[in-house]
């Protein structure tokens, strides 16, 4: 099991300070190392007092938790008592890959372009000899590759732990951070269209400082765009809300991406996503029922009821701590992205070449969004009426 244990950026050879400063996805590799650590359970992280007057500095005192669990080493920081976790400070690191190196006995690791770059858990002893030289800023990679491999602990080469020395090497594991952004709820057209799209906007956000949450306001902004266009009612309109549909989900997909590169995930950025979301699906479905009405003469009312499935659906799946078993296929189907551009790109079809279609199919939709949130209230009340069957004296 992880144990609460301190850290500490070293450096491995002279010139460490200038690697250690390189941008990885728009930030100095150096930072992501001192989060990494934080977040994977690391009690305090020591930090080279010529990091000080640096980016890596100013980043730091910027975060809302990193400058209290911070510390920035100089003559009079006491020596820790216990075990020290020594990484690279111009090496990247996740916090997946340190949370099993933050136990006592963990493995190593080690990047096999640059063997002297390791990393790992060193005792009390081993802290206190090396800790004069740590403090000074001198290049400690023999020391610290000796003193880890002198325990017999496994060694971790395949691990993504990669020293960061030239621009090609930040390039390289950019593209490799950007990559592993995605979400676990991402559909086919997610991983096809908007994670291909969303990803540089992301890097450019972050190299601009623009936050995650005004992204998610620039999400919302661009997708009632989108519902005002789809409420025209001609297939010019139509195609228009539609690519701004688009550029509403690469938004609101970029925002997660820009807050996981950032280290800025909030509870507020949480719900303000849910809530945008929520918003301009609801408005989307409702521009289509007016578009309806104005092309057909209507299905404006089924466009409202859907409008309100939409809200109840995400308030549900937002409350609910699991699936409902009682979904199913199609029920997932309406409920992701995937199931909503099937359902746009249908109403764009019968708007061009079957307006008398689009009442029907705002029926359709109406009963779509508001199965998904009826099977979410039968999944609840169920088990409410086990339990309280099984309260019942016989």
């Amino acid at each position: 099991m992880p144990v609460s244990v301190d850290a500490a950026l070293y450096f491995t050879e002279p010139g460490d300070v200038a690697h250690a400063l390189v941008a990885v996805a728009g930030r100095p590799v150096a930072f992501r190392a001192v989060m990494a650590a934080l977040r994977a359970g690391a009690n305090r992280v020591f930090v080279p007092a010529a990091l000080r007057a640096t980016d890596v500095g100013r980043l730091i005192a910027s975060h809302p938790s990193a400058p209290a669990r911070s510390v920035w080493l100089d003559a009079d920081t006491p020596v820790p008592d216990g075990p020290l976790l020594l990484l690279p400070a111009a090496s990247f690191v996740t916090r997946e890959v340190l949370r099993p190196v933050l136990a006592s006995d963990g493995p190593v690791l080690v990047d096999r372009a640059a063997p002297n770059a390791a990393g790992g858990v060193v005792p009390a002893a081993t802290v206190a000899s090396v800790w004069a030289r740590l403090v000074a800023g001198e290049p400690l990679g023999d020391a610290v590759r000796r003193a880890l491999a002198s325990d017999g602990r496994t060694r971790l080469e395949d691990q993504p732990f990669m020293r960061i020395a030239s621009p090609a090497d930040a390039s390289r594991v950019s593209a490799r951070l950007l990559a592993s952004l995605g979400s676990p709820i991402d559909t086919p057209l997610d991983r096809a269209l908007h994670r291909r799209l969303s990803r540089p906007c992301s890097l450019v956000a972050v190299r601009l400082g623009v936050t995650p949450n005004a992204i998610t306001l620039l999400s919302l902004v661009v997708g009632l765009a989108a519902g005002a266009s789809l409420a025209g009612g001609t297939l010019a309109s139509a195609l228009a809300g539609l690519a701004l549909y688009v550029a509403a989900v690469v938004l609101d997909h970029s925002d997660g991406e820009v807050a996981r590169l950032t280290f800025a995930e909030s509870s507020l950025g949480e719900w303000l996503d849910v809530t945008a979301d929520t918003v301009v699906h609801t408005l989307v479905v409702g521009a289509m029922g007016v578009a309806a009405q104005r092309a057909a003469g209507g299905g404006l009312v089924a466009g409202l009821v859907g409008g309100a499935g939409v809200i109840g659906s995400a308030w549900f799946v937002k409350t609910s701590p699991a699936a409902p078993e009682t979904t199913n296929g199609l029920l997932d189907a309406l409920a992701n992205r995937d199931g909503f551009y099937a359902m746009l790109v249908l109403f764009v079809v019968s708007l061009a070449a079957l307006p008398s279609a689009l009442p029907v199919l705002m029926l359709v939709v109406a009963a779509g969004t508001n199965a998904y949130w009826l099977a979410w209230l039968v999944y609840r009340v169920r088990p409410a009426r086990r339990a309280k069957t099984l309260r019942k004296p016989k």
